[in-house]
């Protein structure tokens, strides 16, 4: 299994490619599981997937920025503290990932979306 993450902006009908932020799909996969499990928010929900897909999260409207305002209120490397453990994780990585991720979601506001795959 690969693990590449892949994130765009999805935006004026256009697709623009992101950076990763040089962390690999599980780094995404954990944070997912935190916006599930301690935010109640789905991002996996409404998101397309492919056979090529290993995991899919579709960020808009709303959801996008609910998730952008939690991001805001956390302190992201105590929150990247908290999340690494429980998925073997470096705290640095998962702390590259959540910043990657506000960054992104900042990309949304005033319209747009943000969609995330791993291959």
């Amino acid at each position: 299994m690969s693990q590449i993450a892949s994130f765009y902006l999805l935006k004026d009908g256009r697709r623009q490619e992101l950076s990763n932020g040089g962390c690999s799909g599980a780094v995404y996969m954990a944070i997912w599981d935190w916006c599930e499990s301690e935010l109640d928010l789905d991002v996996r929900f409404p998101a397309p997937q492919t056979e090529d897909t290993l995991d899919c999260a579709l960020m808009e409207g709303e959801l996008a920025e609910e998730l952008l305002a939690e991001l805001k209120g956390h302190d992201l490397p105590e929150l990247a503290a908290e999340i690494a453990p429980d998925w073997g994780l470096s705290t640095e990585a998962v702390h590259s990932g959540l910043e990657t991720l506000l960054s992104h979601l900042e990309l949304t506001q005033g319209g747009g979306a943000l969609l995330y795959e791993m291959i």
